[in-house]
């Protein structure tokens, strides 16, 4: 926004050049606190309505699916965990996105629940959802579909990103970056707007071979980086892929580890340590995750580990429970560490 003195030294210049003319003021922008609500569509629902809350940006209409008649299909539908503790405004821009055919890219750190936010959405809204954990051996074949011999004769068979389009079925694309660059690319065209897919190895005409998605899939990828490669060495394998793949995401959230207070309720619905312990273990798992962020121990401690610790308490004492669920992981300096972070936290054993 200008001032008084930048207005008047404009017009100096603008008098100057022979061109003065009286300059207004720039305008001030109204902004309102209060969210927004979207009319909703012919079979819509509010989003609290269906996950009990209104996100930040405000409420907004969503599309509950009917149960599909194809039994291989409906059984593609999870079931809602209702242990699980839900990031809430990114689960909205997670479901917007798919409200408005985005293609979504979740990052976060490892077990900040990218995977699971994706399956708690589809179960809530009703929708079949196909996960593809990636590796950087994967064969375009296992994604798209190859010709096999069955009953003496050869025929197509479909990979799973085709069956997801064919379904209208939520396809995530787990550890993505983990995957050739070239593969990726074979997705270019499912990543435009109204995309579809081209399976170019499959007989018959350009009909044939083309698949345009059914109604209600989306397309999510989601990985530990945004694609650029990792600069910290903790995960091994990612590469770095074309920016034409990553230009293509349309819909980006990051996950990051829950609150210390939604931790505990998690490490106490999920085992039978009790709510001191529960507390003490996440104490200790700021501790370690801070010395992961400065490069000083090689292992964070995910909410996954957690809940593993947490768990193994019931066999074990909490010490030795560490040491099977976590330490045994470490190298002989880092689990020195974890030692002196669980005495300053724990007490002596």
């Amino acid at each position: 926004m200008s001032t008084i003195a930048d207005d008047k030294v404009a017009q100096a210049i603008a008098a100057h050049l022979g061109k003065s003319k009286p300059i207004a003021a720039a305008p001030t922008i109204k902004t309102s606190s209060a969210p927004t609500v979207m009319a909703l569509a012919l079979g819509q629902v509010l989003f609290s309505s269906v996950f009990g809350y209104v996100p930040s940006f405000g409420d907004f209409g969503v599309t509950l699916r009917t149960t599909p008649s194809d039994s291989d299909i409906a059984r593609l539908i999870p079931k809602a965990d209702t242990g699980y503790v839900i990031q809430k405004d990114e689960a909205a821009l997670l479901v917007a996105g798919m409200e408005d055919g985005d293609r979504s890219l979740i990052t976060g750190p490892t077990g900040s629940g990218k995977s699971s936010l994706v399956k708690y959405v589809c179960a809530k809204l009703n929708r079949p959802f196909i996960r593809i954990n990636m590796s950087g051996d994967v064969e375009s074949a296992s994604l798209f579909g190859t010709l096999v011999v069955r009953g003496g004769a050869t025929v197509w068979e479909d990979g799973a990103i085709t069956e997801a389009l064919k379904y209208g079925a939520v396809c995530l694309i787990d550890e993505w970056e983990l995957m050739p660059p070239e593969i990726a690319m074979g997705m270019q065209n499912l990543l435009e707007e109204d995309g579809y897919l081209y399976l170019k190895e499959k007989p018959g005409t350009s009909t044939d071979r083309t698949v345009i998605p059914s109604d209600g899939f989306a397309l999510v990828f989601a990985g530990n980086t945004v694609g650029q490669g990792d600069t910290t060495g903790a995960f091994s394998g990612v590469g770095v892929q074309n920016t034409a793949t990553i230009d293509r995401f349309t819909n980006t959230l990051r996950l990051n580890y829950l609150s210390q207070g939604h931790e505990i309720n998690i490490i106490t619905s999920k085992s039978s340590v009790s709510s001191e312990t529960a507390k003490m273990m996440v104490r200790m798992a700021a501790l370690v995750r801070s010395s992961y962020d400065q490069g000083k121990i090689g292992l964070t401690m995910s909410p996954r580990t957690l809940i593993n610790w947490a768990r193994k308490c019931k066999r074990y004492r909490v010490d030795y429970a560490l040491q099977v669920s976590f330490t045994e992981k470490l190298n002989p300096d880092d689990a020195k560490t974890i030692h002196e972070f669980y005495t300053k936290v724990f007490g002596s054993v």
